[in-house]
């Protein structure tokens, strides 16, 4: 960990995890309550001129955690994520939303909280109402203040100027962005999914919409630095957290947003745009009527493309947040997307979303890896692992303890699987059998791209509280933003996980099987045989079939690693010299004949650093020359004078860091490297041994 571009200790999480006994590895149950203080911030800066926007919500909620106070010794109760505002970069995102406020009157899960926060503000039935003072306008542990030191403020006095908390921090984080030439734009979002108990009720009367409209152009007034409101009805003519609702839902929607943008232009805020957070479900989508809520004034659709995965509810394992749905007209970003496009929904003000952290399933077993297919059984009266929630691991948790993205595989005994057809990733674990579908930088890129592809608005995430800035940093690359300066490289992280993918032979089988014979799997086994010190070769040779059916191979091998053929029945391959101890997963799947497929066979090849004295050794050894006619050397494009790094050689050893010049362009060793050539398909890319770094 000390080496670690993206996590660090955190002595209070790891008392935390003494305390409760929790260990990653076979935990399925207890909640982590890992701090955000595990990660590293690792914001680039892109050029994002011309590029769909990318956006998140941010929780009033994630600057807590006891533990700060009680020096580490607090119940789980008092535990919370201690995520600190002064470490978002201001240029990170083109907008932040602000969450959660409340409707006075709620009477659903958080009708306490809505009350005591209204009767503190003065605020009456159906207006709107921050639900945090302290943490929203008072506090300055972790809210990114210039100036954190202590104001004696009352809610009557408070005005955009001498705000503490959240809204003050948000406050100064606009203004360094604005210093850097980058527009911050400041959204706050009412509702959310345990408080849009009060939208039913009051949006159905000319009098409860009046009441939420004045109010909420009330807050603008008093923080003109917010340009945007995000309503979250969660949802219109849906039952959501046992919410009120009836047919007319849609109907009053579009009443409402229609009522804001009068209140709007009477204190002359034509410029404040509203956009709603919204399913990403077809079925559940229709009840909001979206023509309406565009032709009475709505700007932005925030589709909720996550959570199609989760605990307890789920009827079965599937992907949390995949781009691509798994059967017609089932649950993915693609199905949305398509539906409002055929909805006429212009596809500008279609942002997408991709989540910082996971859903998980306990008693997993896995039918299929790619396309994903098993199922999951929760524990009768227990929750399911989490950070702070049962079931959800947030981000920071996830690289802590799940998955390690500089060295390619998961940790503690957990798996990194991609699911091809899904275009989603996730995690398992065969011996606790805790199954985590998450995003990885790998599919948040891909979702960029998507949206660049199909012309959409942006991409936005829940939350950037939950992110060090490697999940926002792939959403940039995929939208196609180059770098203007670099913190991380994301190169490296774009890798694919385990996949398992079977075939269909063409024909039937040449001969049948006797009559009620039953066909056995196929057993998959893996050698390693170590040739020559720097080459390894993976034999699956001794993989057999017990009906003695012929067997194809299909490996799985990480992306530093080059293999010649996949689909052979052993691997030989030159590894790649590292600086410290890393892990190399590779998998073999044998199929026989009649498609029957074995469990999928996995080793995991650990590498170690080379020592002085293995250095010194190699450089006394001299190769003996082979027999007949040498190769031509490859003629140089350019005379190595006129470049500004050394020309690539074929021939020659690269170590991580070097750079060369090649063809018009200059390129830096992710790793140790030998004759793969810059700017191919071998040599170049995510998980390549080269980085372009740029033409000359």
């Amino acid at each position: 960990m000390a080496t670690s571009k993206l996590i660090q200790a955190d002595d209070l999480t790891e008392q935390s995890y003494k305390m409760d006994g929790f260990d990653p590895a076979t935990e399925t149950v207890k909640y982590s309550t890992t701090s955000a203080r595990v990660t590293k911030p690792v914001y680039n800066k892109y050029n994002t001129a011309n590029k769909p926007k990318v956006f998140g919500y941010y929780t009033d909620w994630s600057q807590y955690d006891g533990r700060l106070q009680s020096g580490g010794s607090t119940g789980i109760e008092a535990r919370g994520r201690g995520y600190d505002l002064a470490n978002v970069s201001p240029t990170a995102y083109d907008k932040i939303i602000l969450g959660f406020l409340g409707i006075v009157g709620d009477q659903g899960e958080k009708q306490q909280t809505v009350a005591n926060a209204a009767q503190q503000a003065n605020k009456k039935e159906n207006e709107v109402t921050f639900l945090d003072p302290w943490g929203d306008f008072a506090s300055s542990t972790n809210c990114g203040l210039d100036n954190p030191g202590w104001v004696e403020l009352s809610l009557s006095s408070l005005t955009q100027a001498n705000a503490k908390g959240v809204v003050g921090g948000l406050r100064d984080l606009q203004k360094k962005a604005k210093a850097q030439g980058h527009n911050l734009v400041l959204s706050l979002s009412i509702g959310g999914w345990t408080l849009s108990n009060g939208f039913h009720n009051m949006a159905k009367t000319a009098a409860g919409r009046s009441a939420f409209a004045k109010s909420t152009a009330g807050l603008f007034k008093r923080f003109p630095m917010f340009s945007e409101v995000d309503l979250d009805w969660e949802y219109p003519n849906n039952i959501g957290n046992n919410n009120p609702h009836g047919p007319e839902d849609g109907e009053n929607y579009a009443l409402l947003i229609a009522e804001l943008t009068k209140e709007f232009a009477a204190i002359n805020r034509k410029d404040i745009k509203i956009s709603i957070a919204c399913s990403a479900v077809p079925s559940t989508l229709e009840h909001s009527n979206i023509k309406g809520l565009l032709a009475a004034g709505l700007y932005g659709l925030n589709v909720m493309t996550y959570d199609f995965f989760g605990t307890p509810w789920a009827e079965t394992l599937a992907h949390h947040t995949n781009l691509h749905a798994l059967e017609k007209d089932g649950w993915g970003v693609d199905t949305a997307v398509d539906y409002l496009i055929s909805q006429g929904v212009p596809r500008d003000r279609i942002n997408v979303g991709y989540a910082a952290y996971t859903r998980n399933g306990q008693n997993t077993e896995i039918e299929s890896f790619s396309p994903l297919k098993g199922s999951y059984k929760p524990t009768e009266g227990e929750k399911t692992t989490g950070t702070f929630e049962s079931g959800t691991t947030e981000w920071y948790d996830l690289i802590n303890n799940y998955i390690d993205l500089e060295n390619q595989k998961g940790r503690n005994g957990f798996n990194v699987y991609t699911d091809q057809v899904a275009d989603a990733d996730y995690l398992y674990n065969p011996q606790s059998k805790l199954f985590l579908s998450c995003e990885t930088p790998r599919s948040v890129k891909a979702k960029g791209e998507y949206v660049a592809e199909k012309g959409l608005g942006g991409l936005f995430t829940w939350t950037i509280d939950q992110d060090n800035g490697v999940l926002v940093n792939a959403a940039r690359e995929g939208l196609g933003c180059s770098i203007s300066k670099k913190v991380i490289d994301m190169s490296p992280f774009y890798f694919e996980g385990i996949n398992v993918s079977g075939t269909v032979p063409d024909e039937p089988a040449a001969e049948e099987e006797e009559a009620g014979a039953e066909n056995r799997a196929p057993v998959a086994a893996i050698d390693l045989q170590v040739v020559g010190g720097s080459k390894v070769r993976l034999s699956g040779a001794g993989s057999h079939d017990p009906d003695d059916d012929e067997i194809s191979y299909l490996w799985t091998v990480p992306a530093a690693i080059a293999v010649a053929d996949k689909t052979a029945s052993s691997l030989e391959f030159t590894v790649p010299d590292v600086v410290s101890e890393a892990s190399f997963t590779f998998s073999l799947a044998v199929t026989d004949s009649k498609n029957a497929s074995s469990t999928l066979e996995t080793f995991v090849l650990t590498v170690i650093a080379a020592s002085e004295e293995d250095y010194a050794d190699n450089e006394h050894e001299e190769e003996e020359e082979p027999a007949g006619t040498p190769e031509e050397p490859e003629e140089p494009v350019a005379p190595a004078g006129d470049t500004p790094h050394p020309l690539w050689e074929k021939a020659k050893i690269y170590t991580g860091g070097e750079t060369v010049s090649w063809k018009g362009t200059n390129y830096q060793a992710s790793w140790w490297t030998q004759g793969d050539e810059p700017g191919t398909e071998q040599g170049t890319g995510a998980g390549r041994p080269w980085v372009a770094k740029g033409t000359y």
